[in-house]
């Protein structure tokens, strides 16, 4: 009985593992716009600080760069 749900959870191990997304590469990600969550903490940050409203109509984009190591 143990020897069966042992290798029940081996497979099932086995078989998640092939569900898991591929590591990103250089060419992914390299130039990808995505939102500046950095600048929009700041301006948050800001604005409860000033008991300011604030709405997000679009979030500010910024250009994701790949340096050399």
């Amino acid at each position: 009985m143990k020897t069966l749900i042992v290798s029940i959870c081996a497979l099932s191990v086995l078989g998640l593992a092939g569900c898991a997304p591929a590591p990103l590469t250089r060419a992914d990600v390299d130039g990808k716009l995505v939102c500046n969550t950095d600048y929009m903490d700041q301006v948050e940050r800001s604005a409860r600080m000033h008991m300011a409203e604030l709405h997000w109509v679009n979030c500010p984009k910024v250009q994701l760069k790949v340096v050399n190591s």
